[in-house]
């Protein structure tokens, strides 16, 4: 109703505007048409006259002679002051509406095969960090504006894209291209928010791949049994990295550096790489590439991921198990390894089928 109320208010006000430019109008050229000496003698040249004058242009080809005319002109002086003034202020309006829409994504994003983050603190914040530091790009979703502006100074604009939504506004997904993203991570402290979040979004769009954390490790099977594929929590993670710490500490110290992603020549990461058509390897034994990898790349194949509908993955398989097309090789390597292994492949690191 209250839509319906603008919109008619609206459409007055420009009828009434009309209406009044065509009454001062005819008015104008009713008391100048009676003047020999007159040179608006139509709406035309009443028209070209208001407009000159208006714009502040001023050609001086038209003016009016009659003392009536020349009252009228007055108001048309003063009244073009604040016409001017409204026409500067709308315009700044809307172009201080066009940036906060675009700062605040409103008009979407192009990207694809990209990460979706939705809910944003610190924990997601560091997730995007070595996201970013990969080289891949990211759509993250906030309900804070105020986080829009830091989140756009943290990362290059070319890698982020941030939409300013509420998080249960699930139509406002698609202006992240959520249907062409790679992987969609939910961060949400309460974890039956997490799942109804998912559900809901599953009823809106298909075939999407979920990463989740959870407080509550017991929750598992549940979201399991909703199409979660990638469940992760904090709980389990934490306690085995500290049990670690306790009886292995190197050994804790190596499994917490490689999950960082590598840039520097004596940092190192785990990565996977997929095994393409033209790729040397395909048709190899597991020990041979091994050898090879550790030869020509210096890093150290970890295992397989096999293809086949879900992808198992095989840890340090026997020897003789052969490389196929589709594959991923799992793999323990630097950054300018990284970089080389990449081009000789011919696709980035990661997973994003």
């Amino acid at each position: 109703m209250n839509r319906l109320s603008k919109e008619y208010k609206r459409t007055l006000a420009i009828a009434a505007l009309i209406l009044g430019v065509f009454l001062f109008l005819k008015t104008l050229v009713f008391f100048e048409s009676g003047s020999e000496d007159s040179n608006i003698k139509s709406m035309y040249d009443a028209l070209w006259y208001s407009l000159v004058t208006l714009s502040t242009v001023g050609y001086g080809d038209f003016y009016p002679v009659t003392p009536r005319g020349k009252i009228m002109a007055i108001v048309l002086v003063i009244g073009s002051l604040g016409v001017l003034s409204y026409i500067v202020g709308q315009i700044s309006l809307l172009i201080t509406s066009y940036m906060e829409k675009k700062k605040t994504g409103q008009f979407g994003t192009k990207l694809n095969n990209h990460f979706v983050i939705i809910g944003w603190d610190d924990f997601s914040k560091q997730v995007a960090n070595q996201i970013v530091k990969a080289g891949h790009k990211i759509a993250i979703i906030t309900n804070s504006k105020n986080d829009v502006d830091l989140i756009r100074e943290s990362y290059p604009n070319d890698q982020i894209f941030v939409l300013f939504a509420d998080y249960d506004n699930y139509e406002a997904l698609a202006k992240t291209n959520i249907e062409q993203c790679s992987k969609v991570f939910i961060n949400f402290d309460d974890d039956s928010k997490t799942l109804i979040h998912i559900i809901n979004i599953q009823k809106r769009f298909s075939n999407l791949k979920f990463v989740v954390i959870l407080n509550s490790q017991d929750l598992k099977d549940t979201f399991r049994s909703v199409g979660v594929t990638y469940i992760v929590s904090k709980n389990e993670i934490a306690s085995k990295l500290v049990a670690s710490y306790i009886f292995e500490p190197d050994a804790a110290f190596l499994t917490e550096d490689i999950m960082e992603t590598s840039l520097e020549g004596d940092d190192h990461d785990i990565v996977q790489f997929k095994i393409m058509g033209q790729n040397p390897f395909i048709g190899r034994k597991y020990e041979e590439v091994f050898l090879e990898m550790k030869k020509t790349y210096n890093s150290v194949l970890l295992g397989i991921s096999k293809s086949n509908q879900d992808y198992t993955v095989l840890k340090n398989p026997e020897n003789n198990c052969l490389v196929e097309e589709n594959d991923y090789l799992i793999l323990m390597a630097d950054g300018p390894a990284k970089k080389v292994i990449s081009k000789d492949f011919n696709i980035s690191d990661g997973r994003f089928d």
